[in-house]
């Protein structure tokens, strides 16, 4: 199978910077292009307050929702606490919006974080938690609370079934050319710069990534296990992942 995109595009909030962000929506639409956007439904993340309130941003969100693009749930408040790495199903950093609280905290937060979006007129089909930190009990507790199946997130080449949920991957934070898989690119549009969003424009132009591009609903999902292939791909992912972390520390 011919490698396949999905892009998503991270930490949506009224208080996200609106000029980069309609940049990238108008670079988009000129390639029919339907992301996932992970929207914070109440930020109080003081390293997210790039611009002043916006009062419209519920009305952009509806009218995303509208163009096709997939609203995603991206956590409660985009606040962590510490947590040892290793208690997160995705092992990348020592903190959590989630992981470490009993499943009754983690239910609140859910539910007060989908309370949001029904409010606005949104039913979202995905979950994406901040910082890919999340245990046993964020699935079980996002079961108990809302009706998604989707969640973006986990390292294999392709989407796997796994405890009542469909696991998309993402895997990229930029555009790379692969050979075959189903790779979602995440990007933070708040921290790009007008030359790295002037570069997503050029490198969308290149016809092998632009007509290999999918949308959620083009992704067929299946009840399958990671295969062989997606086990060997995640286990060389980590060991590079890892193997990158101590370099740096290494290094300070």
């Amino acid at each position: 199978m011919k490698a396949k995109y999905l892009f998503r595009l991270d930490d949506a909030s009224p208080f996200s910077d609106s000029t980069k962000w309609k940049a990238i929506e108008e670079i988009f639409q000129r390639y029919k292009i339907l992301p996932i956007v992970a929207v914070i439904p109440e930020n109080k993340d003081s390293d997210l307050l790039h611009q002043k309130y916006n009062p419209n941003f519920w009305n952009q969100v509806r009218d995303w929702d509208n163009k096709g693009w997939t609203i995603a749930i991206h956590g409660y408040q985009h606040l962590f606490h510490k947590v040892r790495h290793l208690q997160n199903i995705i092992p990348f950093y020592n903190r959590s919006e989630f992981s470490g609280l009993s499943l009754l905290e983690q239910q609140e937060k859910i539910r007060r974080a989908q309370e949001i979006f029904l409010k606005n007129g949104l039913n979202p089909k995905v979950w994406v938690v901040p910082g890919h930190a999340f245990d046993n009990n964020t699935l079980q507790a996002l079961a108990n609370e809302t009706n998604i199946k989707i969640v973006s997130d986990g390292i294999s080449l392709f989407p796997y079934h796994k405890k009542e949920f469909y696991f998309l991957p993402q895997q990229l934070w930029s555009i790379k050319k692969k050979k075959f898989g189903i790779w979602t690119i995440c990007l933070h549009p708040d921290n790009m710069s007008n030359e790295e969003i002037n570069d997503l424009e050029l490198q969308l132009s290149l016809q092998d990534v632009y007509k290999n591009i999918l949308s959620v609903k083009d992704v067929a999902f299946k009840k399958n296990d990671k295969t062989i292939l997606d086990i060997c791909f995640s286990a060389l992912f980590y060991s590079r992942f890892f193997a990158s972390r101590i370099y740096r520390n290494w290094n300070k």
